[in-house]
């Protein structure tokens, strides 16, 4: 597999500044080599429609990354819907203390994040980044319970039904942190689930991704409070019947 020609390399340096960081120049290779295997592997299974370079470095690579300052150093983070490998693969080439465990439904795509994590060697070793082929909402029935400090999930589902896939999985003192475009109106009708679910307080990041006008919120919910057994409730409720008043 070859790097993509003509990478605008400047480009994703100065994102990556925009964002905080001072990457290094091993981080821009491992960035820029995990992009070329998003695409080349998007010949054959569909991870994205963004595949214009300059576009998937700020729409991908930057957006996954605008978290970061809300994850606490040495955070055990799960993904959950995380497709291609967003926003877990980007945070984890650039925050190492992290652990991470990913839930994907799709086989093809859990196989792929695994085998790019490898090829990439950012797998540190004590399975400090797998993904596993399981949906959310059945890993909150087992050991996975209430047993992560941050949760993420990127365009993956409405924010009332996400609470409820989300927010099980979180311990308690935790956060579960949601990336949304214009989440006004979503973060008013997933309030009423996201206390039921224990968390005790939401708040909203609003940013414009670097060298765009792309606009994004980061909704972040901190559990306070465990959340009760039923749920999440399964049989895809979480989503034809999401929690409201």
């Amino acid at each position: 597999m070859s790097l993509i020609e003509d990478y605008p390399l400047g480009l994703l340096k100065d994102c990556l500044t925009a964002l905080g960081f001072s990457p290094t120049d091993g981080e821009l290779e491992l960035l820029q080599g995990f992009q070329a295997g998003v695409l080349d592997f998007n010949q054959k299974v569909n991870l994205t429609a963004i595949t214009e370079p300059k576009e998937f470095i700020i729409k991908h690579l930057a957006d996954s990354l605008s978290a970061e300052p809300y994850i606490p150093r040495n955070s055990s983070v799960c993904d959950i819907g995380p497709g291609g490998g967003f926003p877990s693969m980007p945070l984890k080439i650039m925050r190492r203390d992290l652990k991470f465990t990913l839930f994907e439904a799709s086989e093809k795509k859990s196989g792929f994040i695994n085998a790019e994590a490898a090829r990439l060697k950012i797998n540190g070793g004590d399975n400090d980044f797998i993904c596993m082929h399981m949906r959310a909402e059945a890993a909150a029935k087992t050991r996975y319970r209430q047993s992560f400090d941050v949760v993420l999930a990127r365009a993956v589902a409405p924010l009332n039904t996400l609470v409820e896939y989300a927010l099980p999985l979180v311990k308690v003192g935790g956060r579960f942190i949601a990336y949304k475009g214009d989440a006004d109106e979503e973060f008013t009708a997933a309030a009423h689930a996201a206390k039921l679910l224990g968390s005790g307080k939401a708040f909203k990041k609003y940013l414009t991704l670097p060298y765009s006008d792309i606009k994004r919120t980061l909704i972040i919910y901190e559990k306070t409070n465990n959340s009760p057994a039923i749920y999440p409730r399964g049989g895809n409720k979480e989503r034809s019947k999401p929690l409201t008043l």
